[in-house]
This record gives structure tokens, sequence and C-alpha cells, in this order.
């Protein structure tokens, strides 16, 4: 048994897979009696539940990546004052190019 052990905290044990993955100590029983009954309630796995909390509790979008600014490419993300405000100035600069 000490030997399985050995090779699953061996550093080459994750080449190859894909997903970081983690090891959480010291979760309270009343936090995992909790998880474990959300995950029968949902028909998911424990570990899918307990990714589904993180996301939700961190507001993060799990496929998005770091490198990845698609999220604000084509985003509608000035509001109506900011807009007007380039308009105006684009204006004065035309009236500028004028004189």
């Amino acid at each position: 048994m000490d030997k399985a052990l050995d090779i699953c905290r061996h550093p080459a044990y994750n080449i190859g897979m894909t997903t970081v993955q983690y090891t959480i100590r010291s979760i309270p029983k009343n936090l995992d009696n909790f998880l474990r009954r959300q995950a029968q309630l949902r028909g998911k796995s424990l570990n899918q539940t307990v990714l589904d909390y993180i996301e939700q509790a961190t507001k993060l979008d799990l496929q998005q990546t770091d490198e990845d600014f698609d999220w604000i490419i084509g985003a509608d993300t000035m509001d109506n004052a900011s807009l007007q405000a380039i308009e105006e100035l684009k204006a004065a600069d035309k009236l500028k190019s004028r004189l």
C-alpha cells in the first residue's frame, strides 16, 4: 500500500494530466455531509458539485483562460455617457481641423 501512495506523490504522477488537481484536507463533517447531500440531490459527482460551488463562489467562468480576451472584444462595455463624450470629442476634432 505504501508503494501506491509513493507513486501518487511522485512528481511524474501528473504528467499527461490536462487539469490541475487539489487535495483538500480537514473538511468539517457538516460541510462534507452538505456537499455529499447536494451531489446526490443533483445527480452529480462530489467532485463536480465542489467545482460548481467554487465556480459559483468566485464568479469565474472556468472555461475562460487568462490569455483569452474574447470576453471584451465586441462586448458592450461602455455606458451611454462615455459614448456621448466620445462623439463630442470627435465633433470637436472636426471643428478644430477646419480652422
